[in-house]
């Protein structure tokens, strides 16, 4: 019995590595559209129209271009919610206020959607005295912040945010969240 199940996996010539292909192609068609392999989204395929982006964050007031790979065709920009942030004609992103939007873009009764996330820093300038402490924080959905000062010597930040006074002068809090810069600039008095 052994002998026979070991005959049938050897190669023995062009016919047996002919139905090795043609069994591996049935697996992928029949079996790889129903694991999670199929439905994974950062599957690479060269002939499809792609965004150039698929999730952005910006900084209010900051802006970015969106546009379609691969397509020489009129294409429509949409945004869910326009007080956040809005789409030109010409697929120029503008962020006006924290929060997530998505820009829906459609072509030839197709549709694509990319998400934006706008975030702001709750003080962009912040007065305190010596010894005094004061909390700033993201506004928006934001992903893990990173907060260090420019001149300790003046005020410190931890890690969530809290700022310390602690002589005369001014210093920048900055705050890194997903790739942004934002700035807080102190005064001591």
């Amino acid at each position: 019995m052994k002998k026979s199940i070991f005959r049938l996996f050897r190669f023995q010539g062009p016919i047996s590595i002919l139905y090795y292909l043609a069994f591996a192609g049935l697996l992928w068609y029949l079996i790889v559209p129903h694991t999670s392999i199929f439905y994974r989204t950062n599957l690479f395929d060269p002939f499809s129209v792609r965004i150039n982006a698929e999730d952005i964050v910006l900084k209010k007031g900051e802006e970015f271009h969106i546009y379609l790979l691969r397509l020489n065709e009129r294409v429509r920009y949409s945004s869910t919610d326009i007080k956040v942030a809005d789409v030109s004609i010409f697929g120029t992103i503008t962020a006006y206020r924290p929060g997530t939007t998505f820009i829906r873009i459609r072509f030839d009764g197709k549709e694509r959607k990319c998400r934006i996330r706008v975030i702001d820093i709750s003080h962009r300038k912040l007065t305190l005295s010596k010894g005094e402490g004061h909390r700033l924080y993201i506004k928006g959905p934001n992903g893990r912040v990173k907060w260090y000062s420019g001149n300790k010597k003046i005020a410190t930040v931890s890690r969530f945010g809290k700022v310390r006074a602690h002589k005369k002068g001014s210093a920048v809090i900055y705050a890194k969240v997903n790739g942004k810069l934002l700035t807080c600039q102190v005064i001591v008095k």
